[in-house]
């Protein structure tokens, strides 16, 4: 009687091993689960049938969840507030990264001792946001393949920083946008329309003073607000799983 193909946690490690093994490898791997190479060689050809991979970078959850590249194998909401939309115009102001379930941990430009006098120079803040990003495997955000993710990796290079290891990205605008057929897919309509959190609109005149006048007011403010966004974002993120098909590489 042939053999079922493996499932779970047996089948991520079957997986994992035979995409790094050469053709010898191969083999002995389907001995080990006592099976014929080209049934084992059958196996992923209907596992990539099933879920193809793309120049897009998409992947299973079942690929996911077989990498051990990342500290810790968890999802964190992320969101960015800068003094603009181009990274080569403006500086990061605050950033939250929220671990599920958790508290948001919040880094703030003015809590570091250049911003008084060297305000422009972001760097310290990029390394410390860099190095907490690069202990997580998937990464949370709401147009963040379209902004947050972009200006930072901008920031990083410019800073000399290596890029981040292996990680994935869930952004549920994307999801919105494919399977929510709502007026604004924007995180503050789709908070209010689903009840999952008040987040209040922007103020241009608070990045203002923030980023030119150094109020600490007013960065009290923009702190309020990003964590407001990650909170609310994690919510999203819940809704929105059902309707995730597949993990991009970030």
């Amino acid at each position: 009687m042939q053999r079922k193909r493996p499932v779970g946690s047996e089948w991520s490690k079957f997986v994992d091993a035979w995409g790094k093994a050469d053709h010898d490898g191969k083999v002995l791997l389907a001995e080990k689960f006592k099976v014929s190479y080209d049934l084992a060689k059958h196996w992923i050809s209907d596992f990539r049938a099933e879920v193809p991979e793309t120049s897009s970078g998409r992947y299973s959850l079942e690929e996911l969840l077989s990498n051990r590249s990342a500290t810790q194998l968890d999802f964190v909401s992320f969101d960015l507030e800068t003094s603009n939309l181009q990274a080569d115009f403006s500086v990061l102001l605050t950033a939250s990264i929220k671990p599920f379930g958790k508290e948001a941990m919040v880094f703030r430009a003015d809590s570091y001792p250049n911003w008084k006098k060297d305000r422009s120079n972001d760097k310290a803040i990029v390394v410390d946001i860099a190095n907490e990003l690069a202990k997580h495997a998937v990464i949370i955000t709401h147009y963040g393949t379209r902004f947050d993710i972009p200006y930072f990796r901008a920031k990083m290079v410019k800073h000399g920083l290596p890029p981040l290891p292996q990680m994935f990205a869930v952004d549920s605008w994307r999801i919105a946008r494919d399977n929510f057929q709502v007026s604004s897919r924007r995180l503050k309509n789709l908070a209010e329309f689903f009840e999952i959190g008040n987040k209040e609109g922007v103020e241009g005149g608070l990045w203002m003073a923030a980023a030119y006048d150094g109020s600490k007011e007013a960065m009290d403010k923009i702190v309020e607000h990003n964590v407001i966004d990650v909170e609310v974002l994690e919510k999203l993120a819940c809704l929105s799983f059902p309707y995730l098909k597949f993990i991009r590489r970030l």
